[in-house]
């Protein structure tokens, strides 16, 4: 176990802040890579002072946005062409219409949701300057809890630990109370 750790520290490190941002761009795709083996052992780097904690959030997040943008253009130029079923994307976009704010904000906070919101944001044509801003709200928080996660276990003041523990308990509840919403709505909808 020690040894995995040791690599993923290791290569947190050798990424670099673009290594950072081009990981979390994959994450930010529809391609299932787990943020955490880049953002934990980042942030992990953060506490010991290799890394910068700001400039790891600022990268990571634009990654994820990015990757985000990648499957809202996707979703709006591509998918939309080969959607067959009129009624599937006439359900998507009356759902955008109705939940589409709370629901760009929300997603990129529930685990293995986050990176699949962009696809129906796209192909309901979900104004592009709110899904942005929503986004890159919502992953800096992801970010900033994943990395909180890592900084917390090279801090060696109390004070400082104390301080990760409350910020990572804050944003845990934020994720939770997220995910349950999320999902109570994804299954208030496919009810009707």
């Amino acid at each position: 176990m020690d040894t995995l750790i040791h690599e993923l520290v290791h290569f947190a490190d050798q990424a670099g802040y673009f290594g950072v941002y081009l990981y979390m761009l994959l994450v930010g795709t529809f391609i299932p890579v787990p943020s955490e083996l880049m953002l934990i052992p980042s942030g992990y780097l953060a506490s010991t002072g290799q890394k910068s904690f700001t400039l790891l959030l600022i990268a990571a997040s634009l990654g994820s946005l990015s990757g985000a943008l990648f499957n809202y253009v996707f979703a709006l130029f591509i998918a939309r062409r080969f959607l067959r079923k009129k009624r599937v994307l006439g359900k998507i976009t009356r759902f955008f219409r109705r939940h589409g704010v709370i629901s760009a904000f929300l997603a990129p906070l529930t685990p293995g949701l986050g990176q699949y919101i962009s696809i129906p944001a796209g192909l309901s044509r979900m104004p592009l300057y709110l899904f942005l801003s929503l986004t890159f709200i919502a992953n800096m928080i992801w970010v900033g809890f994943m990395l909180l996660i890592g900084f917390m276990f090279g801090t060696g003041a109390k004070s400082e630990k104390e301080a990760s523990l409350f910020a990572l308990i804050l944003l845990g509840c934020v994720i939770v109370i997220t995910s349950v919403y999320v999902f109570r709505e994804i299954r208030r909808e496919t009810k009707e």
